[in-house]
């Protein structure tokens, strides 16, 4: 479900950045465009409001630069998300919008449409394969190393981007990637974590795996997730490495 795919936008971010764009570049013309989209934007959200914004974004985002264009189909994603997950069709928005923004936005759209049609986690369950999931997370960190400085899709960008590692560390509830019953570490995925390393080594993605190994190892690959004190640990572990995960993306030193 996207509702669970995606971190929701601060609307109140998205305006700051409009409205700086629209002191650069538009003048009174663009302005008009905001306001009166704005005005619809700030009725109720309801599947007529929905249309109605999407007519107008069709009718004027041709008449926008590239990047204004981008912050105000955000702002009809927020909306429209905050109203109905089930209203927000990615590949309908590429194509119908993507000649009209940033292609950053573009290729972002296209892993969240990736991510509506195939999601990683499903009812607690894994539902792709792990290379698949490793392919996917090397791309969305080779986009965000791209794209360091666009703020326009940082925050989504991130969003995905800690998902996926957080799904290789820790799996899901119905895929555990500590074997409930002999309480053992996949041992594929280990072999799966030494490619990585070994084929991406320089990836922010490859350097918490190999700290995540060295973690696992002073287990003795061996937990017991009942165990409330080792696998709170467990859990504490993995969401520092997936937040070091997003600090090595954007260029940070290493912590350790």
């Amino acid at each position: 479900m996207v509702s669970s795919m995606r971190k929701i936008f601060c609307v109140s971010a998205v305006l700051f950045l409009l409205s700086g764009a629209l002191s650069s570049c538009g003048g009174a013309g663009v302005a008009k465009i905001t306001d009166e989209f704005m005005e619809i934007l700030n009725e109720p959200a309801s599947d007529r409001n929905i249309e109605r914004a999407n007519d107008f974004l069709k009718a004027n985002l041709g008449r926008l630069s590239d990047e204004q264009a981008g912050e105000m189909l955000l702002l009809w994603e927020e909306y429209a998300l905050n109203h109905d997950v089930g209203s927000v069709d990615y590949e309908r928005i590429i194509a119908e919008y993507a000649a009209e923004i940033p292609d950053s936005l573009t290729k972002l759209l296209e892993y969240k449409a990736l991510e509506q049609s195939s999601p990683i986690i499903f009812d607690a369950t894994l539902r792709v394969d792990r290379r698949e999931l490793v392919s996917r997370t090397l791309n969305i960190e080779d986009f965000i190393v791209a794209h360091r400085e666009d703020q326009m899709i940082r925050d989504d960008a991130l969003w995905l981007y800690k998902r996926h590692v957080n799904a290789l560390l820790m799996g899901a509830s119905n895929s555990p990637v500590f074997d409930y019953g002999t309480h053992e570490f996949s041992r594929d995925l280990l072999a799966l974590y030494d490619d990585v390393v070994a084929e991406r080594p320089d990836s922010a993605l490859a350097a918490v795996l190999t700290e995540y190994e060295s973690y696992l190892a002073g287990l003795g690959y061996v937990l017991e997730y009942d165990q409330k004190e080792e696998s709170a640990k467990f859990f504490e572990t993995c969401n520092r490495l997936v937040s070091e995960a997003e600090r090595l993306a954007y260029g940070a030193e290493r912590t350790h």
